[in-house]
């Protein structure tokens, strides 16, 4: 019986190991290459105030999480298992006011490169570029627009693309 029940585990063995495809080769313990791709992530907030922006990621890795998009071209986007630091350089922007409505309409495109990363990302490297999109309705006071009260709306949508190492 014992010799029944050793055959049935290295049977369940050897079929474990040919679902997943690993080989006596690819098990030996070499060096791990890194990973090379594309990554995109995009990020998307209608908060006026200070505050996380919903970020989701694709490509060499999917994630959800939250970004914090700096003013000083420092940038923190924060995944389930880890965090992904940003610096980023503005190239060419637009803007364009629109009195009646009291719209503004922001464009922006520009670098990125990734500083450093946290857990799962920790050892992450990579640069690209980013799009941004920013439209923003103004309160009003007395029939004119004001930038002294908060917005009535805001949306902002960053896209961010480039190649990544992990």
């Amino acid at each position: 019986m014992r010799k029944h029940h050793k055959l049935l585990l290295a049977a369940a063995a050897a079929a474990a190991i040919a679902a997943t495809g690993v080989t006596a080769a690819s098990a030996s313990p070499a060096t791990p290459r890194a990973a090379a791709g594309t990554e995109y992530v995009q990020i998307m907030s209608t908060a006026s105030g200070p505050g996380p922006a919903s970020a989701i990621a694709r490509g060499m890795f999917d994630a959800a999480g939250q970004a914090r998009l700096g003013d000083a071209r420092v940038s923190t986007i924060t995944f389930g298992g880890g965090t992904i630091v940003l610096s980023h350089h503005a190239r060419h922007g637009s803007s364009h006011f629109d009195p009646s409505g009291c719209l503004s309409v922001i464009s922006q495109t520009g670098t990125y490169q990734i500083v450093r990363g946290t857990g799962r990302y920790a050892g992450i490297s990579g640069h690209g570029t980013y799009q941004l999109s920013l439209e923003i309705v103004a309160a009003r006071v007395r029939g004119d627009c004001s930038s002294a009260k908060p917005p009535l709306a805001q949306q902002e949508l960053l896209r961010l693309s480039g190649p990544v190492r992990m």
